[in-house]
């Protein structure tokens, strides 16, 4: 786990998680008290929660893929992959020690959002609040599907490519999969082109986990079978992106 820990030490002596972090704990309780919550209390803690679950996606967008982008290409551009590959740590070892090293950090992250959207806005109905938990631990769920293949993505196109490159490919996918999809939803409504049809169904469909509505709004939970299917197709997806990652990586430039 050289690779790992060499990684960890690069991530934390350059200290900008930490500027995220900050951000995480902080914004969620400031921001909802900039907006006009005195005509309606009660909103002030489901607008928590979306805040921090909105800034966990902007800091997995605007820190962990650039990360594991700039890891990839700096690591690969300096010959320490082709140094450990000497070692016998092969290809698979290396993406996931620089995956796991990138995570560790980020885990901390998710484990802010996680507390402050369940324990600090946390209905006072015994049913509610239950429902609440649950539909945390699901989103936590979610997300870790989407982001976790896209991290591996960025780290192995940085690899392959520069790091300013690996991470413009990584968002376009992130963002295109969170909004861009709702928009070709609305544009085939009213046209019915075979081919626009076809990139809808194989793009890769990331808003399914925001669950950010049904914390707002308290829908509950989603139900086990629709989450199963859910989580199946990210799951798929997830797979699909990791072995192409695998294809993409490669020790030296």
């Amino acid at each position: 786990m050289e690779l790992y820990k060499l990684t960890l030490v690069s991530i934390l002596n350059r200290k900008t998680f930490a500027i995220f972090a900050i951000l995480l704990v902080a914004l969620p309780f400031a921001l909802p008290y900039m907006t006009p919550w005195e005509s309606k209390p009660s909103l002030l803690e489901p607008a928590r929660a979306q805040m921090a679950w909105m800034l966990l996606w902007t800091t997995a967008i605007g820190w962990l893929l650039f990360q594991g982008a700039t890891i990839g290409d700096r690591w690969s551009s300096h010959g320490i992959l082709e140094y450990f590959k000497t070692l016998g740590v092969s290809r698979p070892k290396q993406l996931l020690q620089m995956w796991l090293s990138c995570f560790t950090v980020f885990a901390g992250m998710m484990l802010i959002t996680f507390v402050i959207s369940t324990f600090s806005a946390m209905p006072g109905d015994a049913v509610e609040a239950r429902h609440w938990l649950v539909t945390n631990l699901q989103y936590a769920l979610l997300f870790f599907l989407v982001v976790a293949p896209l991290l591996i993505l960025a780290i192995s196109l940085g690899t392959r490519f520069n790091g300013a490159a690996a991470y413009a490919v990584t968002i376009g996918i992130t963002l295109y999969g969170l909004f861009g999809i709702s928009y070709l939803e609305v544009f085939l409504a009213d046209n019915s082109n075979a081919f626009l049809n076809f990139i809808y169904l194989v793009s890769p469909h990331y808003h399914l986990s925001d669950l950010t509505a049904r914390l707002v709004f308290k829908l509950g939970a989603v139900p086990g079978a629709e989450l199963g299917r859910i989580a199946a197709y990210l799951g798929g997806i997830a797979l699909l992106m990791t072995g192409a990652s695998y294809q993409l990586y490669r020790e030296g430039k």
